[in-house]
């Protein structure tokens, strides 16, 4: 079979939950499986239980022989935004100059992550993101079982970001990315990251939200308030949409319990 016809899996891992869904290709796929299970012990400093229970899902012939397109949760990522330069680097010194700015702003700890770098034209700023070290040859062995091969990598943040980019506003609007345990938040401005935050939930993203709307109001532009947009889970929605004003929630039709938020915003953003 050409690759070009072949299924499709999609897969969000986080530290507490693995969620697969499959579809078969053509011009009118639908979602042929799917499912969502909890990862028992998983953390955000430790891949290896989502991993292993990937691997263990990966053993039913469902999912087997397919192109996979792999989602991870952003406590698993660090993002920055690495200043134009006025000299003209080229691809191995725009990435040492990417490792260089998240080491600055993380420490040392990300000093051997896969790092890589947004194309931007030259005289722009740029995004840089890492992932965690090892992650990457982990989860290739996971999938190599089942006949999967990795077509796509990608964070949480960069998936959800693609599926609402339409109706975000170009200039000074912040996107936040809700999930368990994690708040990512990007200000754009002409269209492009300007600004990226991330914080640990602190149980109630309502307290987290309130906190990221008083850093946008401190950082707004002159004679304007930043507006933001929320993107989150159902279940986070219900919880925290009575934070105040200033927020607009980003929802659209769910897929009826069938498959993942997470894997439905993949999809979404590849349509």
């Amino acid at each position: 079979m050409s690759p070009l016809w072949r299924d499709e899996v999609a897969i969000y891992l986080a530290p507490r939950k693995v969620a697969l869904a499959r579809r078969p290709r053509g011009l009118k796929a639908r979602v042929s499986a799917a499912t969502e299970v909890v990862v028992a012990g998983g953390g955000t400093g430790d891949s290896g239980p989502a991993l292993a229970r990937l691997a263990e899902l990966l053993l039913e012939p469902t999912w087997a022989d397919a192109a996979a397109h792999v989602v991870i949760a952003d406590p698993w990522a660090r993002y920055c935004i690495v200043p134009a330069t006025a000299a003209a680097l080229d691809a191995e010194g725009r990435r040492a100059q990417a490792r260089y700015v998240l080491e600055d702003a993380y420490g040392e700890g990300v000093s051997g992550w896969n790092v890589v770098l947004e194309d931007a034209p030259p005289g722009r700023i740029s995004v840089a993101c890492a992932m965690a070290e090892g992650l990457e040859s982990a989860l290739i062995a996971a999938l190599k079982p089942a006949r999967l091969k990795l077509v796509s990598l990608q964070p949480q943040l960069v998936v959800a970001f693609n599926a609402w980019r339409r109706r975000l506003p170009r200039d000074d609007a912040w996107f936040i990315a809700l999930e368990d345990g994690w708040l990512s938040a990007v200000h754009l401005t002409d269209g492009a990251w300007d600004r990226i935050h991330a914080a640990r939930l602190s149980g109630e993203p309502r307290v987290e939200l309130e906190r990221l709307q008083a850093f946008g109001s401190l950082t707004r532009a002159a004679g304007s308030v930043a507006q933001m947009f929320v993107e989150a889970p159902p279940w986070m929605r219900e919880r925290a949409k009575r934070t105040g004003i200033g927020l607009e929630w980003l929802e659209a039709d769910e897929p009826g319990g069938a498959q993942a938020h997470e894997l439905a915003l993949q999809m979404r953003a590849n349509a």
